[in-house]
C-alpha cells in the first residue's frame, strides 16, 4: 500500500512555479538571505516576489520584512529558515495561507490586522506549535527541539503539537511569554526572560512602515545564486512527511546529480519517498510467469499437435 502511494507521488508533476500567484513581498533587506524557489536559489533582494513554496533563508546578520497577504508582515531575523505557502492552491479550493518556520527568529505582526482584508490571515507552523491566523503581534524564536514566543499584542491560542492525535490548546494571552521543549508541555509565564529579551533582534523592537506599495508597479528580477547541495537541504529533506512531500515535487531532478544522490541513498530512511525517484525499477510491473511448454501443447488443437 505505502509504495503504491509513494510511487503516485513520485509521479505527480513539479508545480508551475512561473504561473503561482505571489505570496508575499521582500520589502524590507538589511544583510544578505537565500530564496529556494523550484531546483535551484536565488539572492534575495527588496522588492522581491516570493512564490509558493518559496523557502527563505537569512544569513547570521540579516534582517528581513516579508509583506503578505490580508495585510500580514513576517520579520525575520538572523539565520533564519521558513516556507512560504507550503502547498498551493487546488482548483475550486481557497487560496492556502501558512508560513512553516524551521528555525530562527520571527516577528508576526497583525496577521490579518484588517478584519476588511480579503481572505484567511496567515496561519504558522513549526516543529512544535502551530499557531491559527489570529489579530496579534508576536515575537518567536523556533528550533526542532524548542519554541519560546511572546504575545506583544493580543490573545491567541497555541496548538502543541503532538506525535498523534490532535494537538493540544494553550492559551496566551497578551504579555504572557510561553516556552517548550520537545518531549513536554509547554509553560506559560507572565514575562519574556532575560536571555529572550537580549538576544532578540533589535528590528524587532521597532515599529516597521509599510513598503509594498513602492514595489506593487517594479517587481525585482530574481538574481541567480549557487546551486544548492544535500547539506544546505537536509533539515527541509528529513522535515515532516507534509513538508518533504511538497519539496520533493521539485527537487527530484536533484537525484541526478551524483553527490546529491548519494546522499540520498544514505538517509533513505529519513525520506523514504525519494525511493521511487531513486530507484523506479523496483516499481515497475512485474512481468508474468513464463507459459510452460507442456501448458501450452495441453491447450494446443489436436490437429496442431500431429502436425508434422
Amino acid at each position: 500500500m505505502w509504495r503504491a502511494w509513494i510511487l503516485a507521488a513520485a509521479l505527480v508533476a513539479p508545480w508551475a512555479v512561473d504561473a503561482a500567484e505571489p505570496s508575499g513581498t521582500i520589502t524590507i533587506l538589511e544583510g544578505d538571505a537565500l530564496v529556494y524557489r523550484a531546483a535551484g536559489r536565488v539572492h534575495a533582494a527588496e522588492g522581491l516576489r516570493l512564490l509558493p513554496g518559496d523557502i527563505v533563508e537569512t544569513g547570521a546578520s540579516t534582517f528581513a520584512q516579508v509583506e503578505l497577504a490580508a495585510q500580514s508582515v513576517a520579520q525575520l531575523g538572523p539565520t533564519t529558515r521558513v516556507l512560504i505557502n507550503a502547498s498551493a492552491a487546488g482548483k475550486g479550493k481557497p487560496e492556502s495561507r501558512s508560513l512553516y518556520l524551521m528555525d530562527g527568529w520571527a516577528k508576526l505582526s497583525g496577521i490579518k490586522r484588517d478584519a476588511a482584508a480579503a481572505g484567511p490571515g496567515f496561519d504558522t507552523r513549526t516543529p512544535l506549535v502551530e499557531l491559527p491566523a489570529a489579530p496579534a503581534v508576536i515575537v518567536m524564536r523556533t528550533s526542532p527541539t524548542e519554541v519560546s514566543l511572546f504575545a506583544e499584542r493580543g490573545d491567541l491560542r497555541v496548538g502543541e503539537r503532538q506525535a498523534s492525535g490532535l494537538p493540544t490548546l494553550v492559551l496566551v494571552k497578551a504579555g504572557d511569554f510561553y516556552r517548550r521543549k520537545a518531549g513536554s508541555r509547554g509553560v506559560v509565564s507572565g514575562a519574556p526572560t532575560a536571555a529572550f529579551l537580549a538576544e532578540m533582534p533589535r528590528p524587532f523592537r521597532d515599529s516597521l512602515p509599510l513598503r509594498a506599495e513602492r514595489f506593487r508597479d517594479r517587481p525585482v528580477q530574481p538574481r541567480d545564486a549557487t546551486d544548492f547541495g544535500y547539506a544546505d537541504v537536509e533539515v527541509w529533506l528529513k522535515a515532516e512527511p507534509s513538508v518533504r512531500r511538497s519539496l520533493m515535487q521539485r527537487w527530484r531532478g536533484k537525484a541526478r546529480e551524483p553527490a546529491f544522490r548519494q546522499s540520498l541513498v544514505a538517509n533513505l530512511s529519513a525520506h523514504p519517498e525519494w525511493d521511487p525517484i531513486l530507484f523506479p525499477e523496483k516499481y515497475k510491473p512485474k512481468e508474468p510467469p513464463p507459459v510452460r511448454a507442456a501448458a501450452l501443447a495441453a491447450n494446443r488443437p489436436a490437429s496442431a499437435a500431429s502436425a508434422p
